[in-house]
């Protein structure tokens, strides 16, 4: 039986010019069908769990439009990125690219770097005015990602982030392989000397077989080694694998394991279901395809239920069916704590969640060190006490702990010509920013038909290489 959802506006996988499609379950999955009248139907399931899709949109939010467009929309997204003056969403993470030329010549490249060869690299000049182009469109707080490409083959990556520092960015992460980090020690202390927060690490597994098939070389040694570094130098690390069917699902759940072993050093876990653009090898392809709900089970199933499917709430900042997040500490007995619950109720019931959270996790930490009987609402109220003897198993205790022995583990699905939604992309909240001032929506900027040609990348990047 089949449940229709109604029409999405999308793109041709062939072409990518904009098309009209239908959304409907089947078989408990949901479905994206279109046609190009010149390239055919198109048809990919976009959630393997029709009930957990659903389930996200109870999680929508009223949102902040950008509150200075760059570009007016005439043909309608994608095509008028820069951001229109219709986009739904203001920028929270703004990924600035410092170079197209790579250490590596991966497999699989969202980016599709280039290793040598002619490759676009920004001046500093030209860097600059991207830094200032963020700070002057941010509301609020400004979160700069520098991302390539690598960032670590440029020599004068201190002086980058310094000046990104001088103009006022709030936080500054590092979009890594970790390979430089690793084998330079001493670039790498330049780098944490000008203020870098954090780094994005790349981590497919906990074996060096997946390094082999996306790099074509083991470096689980150099990644492990840049995590070791970070933690001496007091920088957070997110790891961030890219996930796919017969290349790396049956490792998230080690993944987890091994993420908790080094908190507080690692922060978070950010998977990325592998979407089909930029550079992607033959064996990659629509049944390598793992979706949201797909990889919260293979977590929940890997971990032994420690992290489950329900603790997976979307952040409610790009589209809700664009990721979801768990939230857990560490207990005194090295166990996962969740504090994300999707049965705690929606985000727009923040305060309601907030105080079934407290309850809960009240419940589970009472006594836990001093072995006492006092109910959840006593060891709040310890909160104040100096001389109580619940005051190191109460809520003070528990938020101490949560400070520092926390891991976020999160889910981000980007979308590609296949999988593409307008209505996703128009409230997308990681932005590309690019030399002529513009900033572009993450899975617009990337998206490539199946012949690897881009909407927006090469035509853009191009201009400066000649």
């Amino acid at each position: 039986m089949v449940k229709k959802l109604g029409e999405y506006k999308s793109v041709c996988p062939e072409c990518l010019g904009v098309i009209v499609g239908e959304k409907y379950i089947e078989n408990d999955e949901v479905v994206l069908e279109k046609k190009c009248e010149e390239h055919g139907v198109f048809k990919t399931v976009t959630s393997r769990n029709s009930d957990f899709y659903l389930g996200m949109e109870d999680f929508e939010v009223d949102r902040t439009k950008p509150t200075s467009p760059k570009t007016i929309r005439e043909e309608g997204c994608p095509m008028d990125c820069g951001l229109c003056n219709e986009h739904k969403q203001h920028t929270c993470i703004a990924v600035l690219e410092v170079t197209e030329n790579c250490d590596m010549n991966c497999s699989i490249c969202f980016a599709d770097s280039k290793k040598g060869g002619d490759y676009y690299e920004p001046s500093l000049d030209q860097i600059r005015d991207m830094f200032e182009t963020v700070k002057e469109r941010s509301d609020g707080s400004s979160l700069v990602q520098i991302s390539g490409g690598e960032p670590t083959i440029r020599d004068d990556l201190p002086e980058i982030i310094r000046m990104g520092r001088e103009i006022g960015i709030d936080h500054i992460e590092l979009n890594t392989n970790g390979v430089r980090i690793a084998r330079d020690p001493e670039f790498f202390k330049k780098i944490c000397d000008e203020g870098i927060d954090s780094l994005y690490l790349s981590f497919d597994g906990v074996s060096d077989n997946v390094y082999e098939k996306r790099y074509g070389k083991p470096l689980l040694e150099e990644k492990v080694k840049a995590i070791e570094r970070a933690a001496e130098a007091g920088v957070g690390v997110v790891l961030v694998p890219t996930v796919a069917k017969g290349y790396n699902i049956n490792e998230v759940g080690e993944i987890v394991d091994f993420a908790k072993e080094l908190i507080p050093a690692v922060k978070g876990v950010h998977f990325q279901p592998v979407s089909l653009f930029g550079r992607s090898p033959s064996w990659l392809d629509e049944d390598s395809r793992v979706t949201l709900w797909e990889t919260a089970k293979a977590i929940e199933n890997q971990t032994e239920g420690q992290i489950g499917v329900k603790n997976f709430t979307p952040t409610s900042c790009p589209s809700v069916h664009c990721d979801v997040s768990c939230l857990a500490i560490l207990d005194e007995n090295d166990e996962f704590l969740p504090l994300t619950d999707k049965t705690l109720g929606a985000s727009g019931q923040v305060g309601d969640i907030a105080e079934k959270t407290k309850s809960s996790v009240e419940n589970r930490w009472k006594g836990s060190r001093c072995g006492c009987e006092s109910d959840p609402q006593e060891l709040l109220d310890t909160m104040s006490s100096d001389d109580s003897c619940c005051e190191a198993g109460g809520w003070e205790d528990f938020v101490r702990r949560a400070m520092e022995n926390y891991l976020t583990i999160s889910i981000m699905d980007f979308q590609d010509a296949w999988t593409h939604e307008t209505n996703r992309t128009e409230k997308c909240c990681i932005h590309v920013v690019v030399p002529d001032g513009r900033m572009i929506p993450f899975c617009n900027f990337n998206l490539t038909n199946k012949n690897g040609e881009s909407l927006y990348r090469e035509k853009i990047y191009s201009k400066y290489r000649d």
